[in-house]
């Protein structure tokens, strides 16, 4: 198959071919939603060389060819998405543009081969305004700085889907010769507490310190877990920024839909995993109810609730719904929707954003 093929590939590694299933999904959606009353920018920032081969020997294609194919699309709905595609190896570039051809996508992406962070920033410094932007940061090291990812954030309606390479990370810690490499990274010295812990802890407490990091000035993190494809062990984080919490609450349920309802991914460990496939068990609805009744201090709306919990807790908003409408029926809070009907004039029973929830001991309102 290879040699037939005016284009190298990579070898298709399980989590890669997942990081690329959840991305087509979110994006797909983020362009159909957006792309209603906006032109859209797409950066691919490590663009790799485009192409693997799967197991089975047949071809995949990367995040950038993925977008255009789905570009392609949106131009059918009168919908624009412009490409940029960044990588500082000119072989790939040049791969890319092969690939691009060889598809015949009719697709023009600007390919820039440069470093990252310099391209970003100038392009940062020279545009005052940006369409709705989506950035894909999905280096092979860890070379990013936080000033920059700071920079892409404070504009509007911008996100990005950023690989924490925590496996690489952790095995160089103590290395004297990149403390600046890790102060830019985490746009601090305090990792340098957690180079003596070990294990658990010291994973935590850095993913910890780097999202706290991160919501510093994306409104909504949420860090999904990849373990190694055959490995009980942590690889690396996939980082979601937005200030939208719509896109957190997509993403989420995209990373749900190819992960058996979880929002990470477990390798072949998957499947030793079967009673908790596709359904929360009885002790985590119970948990998800107990979470929803903590933060109600007094009558919120639903948004507000999603607001406080939706990148904190591993649980999708779908879930927070049921959960919200079970205590309902228990009697535990009580729902004022607004409006009380629908269109048509019947009783609403959904939940919408702007609906009260108060627990049941703070309702004071006569009847």
């Amino acid at each position: 198959m290879k040699g037939e093929l005016p284009f190298i590939t990579w070898k298709y590694e399980p989590q890669t071919k997942m990081k690329h299933l959840v991305f087509e999904d979110y994006f797909d959606k983020w362009v159909k939603i957006l792309g209603k009353y906006h032109s859209l920018n797409y950066f691919d920032c490590f663009g790799g060389c485009g192409a693997y081969e799967d197991k089975d020997e047949t071809i995949k294609y990367g995040s950038p060819i993925i977008v255009a194919q789905i570009a392609k699309n949106a131009l059918d709905l009168k919908r624009n998405v412009k490409l940029v595609i960044i990588d500082k190896d000119g072989g790939n570039i040049e791969n890319m543009k092969k690939i691009f051809d060889y598809l015949n996508l009719d697709i023009d992406p600007k390919f820039i081969n440069s470093d990252f962070d310099a391209t970003v920033n100038k392009i940062l410094d020279s545009a005052d305004n940006l369409a709705p932007t989506f950035f894909f940061v999905d280096p092979f090291g860890f070379t990013i700085k936080m000033a920059t990812l700071r920079r892409i954030m404070e504009r509007q309606r911008t996100e990005i889907l950023l690989t924490f390479m925590y496996n690489s990370i952790t095995r160089f810690l103590k290395s004297e010769h990149i403390e600046d490499i890790l102060n830019q990274l985490f746009g601090c010295d305090n990792w340098k507490e957690l180079c003596d812990k070990k294990g658990d802890y010291r994973e935590n407490e850095l993913i910890r310190l780097y999202r706290k990091k991160l919501k510093e000035f994306s409104k909504f993190v949420y860090p999904f877990k990849f373990l190694f494809p055959d490995k009980n062990r942590t690889y690396y984080y996939l980082f979601h920024l937005t200030n939208n919490i719509k896109g957190c609450s997509i993403m989420k349920s995209c990373f749900a839909r190819y992960n058996f309802g979880k929002v990470e991914y477990q390798g072949e460990f998957e499947f030793e995993r079967q009673a908790s496939l596709f359904d929360y068990t009885d002790k985590e609805i119970e948990d998800i109810k107990t979470v929803i009744l903590s933060i109600i201090d007094k009558p919120k709306t639903y948004l507000k609730i999603l607001e406080e919990l939706i990148d904190e807790t591993p649980y999708l908003e779908s879930e927070f719904c049921k959960c919200i409408k079970t205590l309902e029926e228990e009697g535990k809070i009580i729902i004022k929707r607004k409006p009380e009907t629908t269109k048509t004039g019947r009783i609403r029973k959904s939940i919408e954003h702007e609906d009260e929830i108060i627990k049941k001991e703070f309702n004071h309102a006569k009847d």
